[in-house]
């Protein structure tokens, strides 16, 4: 007879959650790293072109120029800080589907000790229901041979 684990269809849905929960999590890092990497592209831009106003400026160029790096400096700025706050929300979205992860991952261990024990269990049972028939049968050629020697 073989061993049956009762909740196994529940564990492969576990397994499959978690399975997709990683797939999720490797593509929210990369994706991460990407705005993580447009945020310092930007910080960098902006630091580069403060420092090419401030040559402008010691060659005293007309208000135009100044007010048009101001200009830029604000866009630049306003999207600086629009990639930090897309930063921020993936960076709590990789942390919402790591925690979602681990509880999966603590759901399916916790399956898979369950399924274990259960399997030791019942090996444990199936030898000892062995053990029991082969003490009947010994039993039954003890007695069998005894009725015989007495016949004899």
């Amino acid at each position: 007879m073989k061993y049956y684990y009762k909740f196994q269809k529940l564990l492969e849905i576990e397994k499959y959650r978690e399975d997709n929960l990683v797939k999720e999590l490797n593509t929210l890092k990369k994706r991460l790293h990407d705005e993580d990497k447009l945020l310092v592209f930007l910080q960098s831009v902006l630091t580069l072109q403060q420092t090419e106003m401030a040559k402008v400026l010691r060659t005293q160029a007309e208000a135009k120029v100044f007010i048009l790096f101001e200009s830029y400096f604000s866009k630049l700025n306003h999207d600086i800080t629009l990639q930090s706050t897309k930063v921020r929300e993936v960076f709590n979205n990789l942390e919402s589907v790591q925690k979602t992860l681990l509880n999966v991952f603590k759901k399916r261990r916790v399956l898979e000790k369950l399924c274990e024990r259960q399997e030791r269990e019942y090996k444990k049972q199936m030898l000892k229901l062995e053990n029991k028939h082969f003490d009947e049968i010994a039993t039954a050629r003890f007695y069998y041979q005894h009725q015989k020697n007495e016949v004899c």
